[in-house]
């Protein structure tokens, strides 16, 4: 019945996968993905479960906590999830948690509000609003707030990469952007006119139909030096957010001075990154990941 479930919530969701362009033969490692992730989720009692990040809030400015047995505050990893700013949801997350809780690592999943409830860059604020929550309240369930690692998978990618460049976010946050462990992002948007594989017409509708508004809304025209490590993955067969456009980013950062890590994925596509972390998946993108929080998680001890 729960396998059903997901699968129903694939269809509900085929739009977005149409676009990513996911072949046949991932809808079932999809959907297992997917199915992990619930029933891990569901079994964990130690979560802390839609939790508020801003006072009073929409429905939507939650986060799940997936808490880990440690003789000391865990290192925390901050995901936000994708679904090119309109679909998804961290209920999917779960099996991404229990690959981290093996490592030792501390998981928030971030939800937010979506397009067309909300455009740009309103679901940016809520990226604010829940990493200014983490960083001040992740001590009270065993994190520790000098070990975050912010990430992001797709739209996820994009709006972890804006809070890391763009003065408009990164200034809004109450502490330094130097002061996160390191970021890893996945499959992300961060350029949309140079080998841009998006849809114009959804950017512009969830970025605004203003031409300035949606160029200032890319990562790359904000590229700088004073960010955290930085590990950006991208898989060269992906189809939405493409290799080329990834790669772009993470050579402008490069030459603006920037601690930036690029794991090109052979053969990778844009949902793949994401399967490779599962439990016992192992794939070329954890293999990717886990010398990078290794190494910045150990930097801040």
């Amino acid at each position: 019945m729960l396998r059903r479930l997901i699968y129903l919530l694939c269809l509900l969701w085929l739009p977005s996968l149409a676009a990513c362009d996911a072949s046949l033969h991932q809808w079932g490692p999809l959907a297992d993905g997917a199915l992990q992730g619930f029933n891990y989720y569901a079994q964990l009692p130690a979560a802390a479960r839609n939790v508020p990040y801003v006072p009073d809030g929409d429905p939507a400015q939650v986060l799940d906590i997936y808490a880990v047995d440690a003789p000391g505050p865990a290192p925390v990893f901050v995901f936000i999830h994708g679904g090119y700013w309109q679909s998804g949801t961290i209920k999917l997350y779960g099996s991404l948690a229990k690959s981290l809780a093996g490592l030792g690592v501390m998981t928030v999943t971030v939800e937010y509000r979506l397009y067309p409830q909300v455009t740009f860059p309103a679901f940016m604020d809520d990226a604010v609003a829940a990493l200014n929550w983490v960083h001040a309240h992740i001590g009270e369930y065993g994190g520790d707030p000098n070990r975050i690692v912010v990430s992001g998978h797709s739209a996820g990618a994009h709006m972890a990469a804006l809070l890391l460049v763009d003065d408009r976010f990164r200034s809004r946050l109450d502490f330094p952007v130097a002061q996160l462990a390191g970021a890893a992002i996945f499959s992300g948007a961060f350029d949309f006119y140079r080998e841009n594989t998006l849809d114009m017409t959804v950017i512009r509708h969830v970025m605004g139909d203003d031409e300035e508004t949606v160029r200032l809304a890319q990562p790359i025209v904000h590229a700088r030096p004073d960010v955290p490590p930085l590990l950006i993955i991208n898989g060269d067969r992906d189809k939405l957010t493409s290799e080329p456009q990834a790669a772009n980013f993470a050579q402008a950062m490069r030459d603006a001075g920037a601690p930036v890590t690029y794991a090109k994925i052979p053969g990778g596509d844009h949902l793949s990154v994401i399967l490779d972390i599962a439990p016992g998946a192992e794939g070329p993108a954890w293999q990717a990941l886990l010398p990078f929080l290794g190494k910045v998680y150990a930097r801040d001890q």
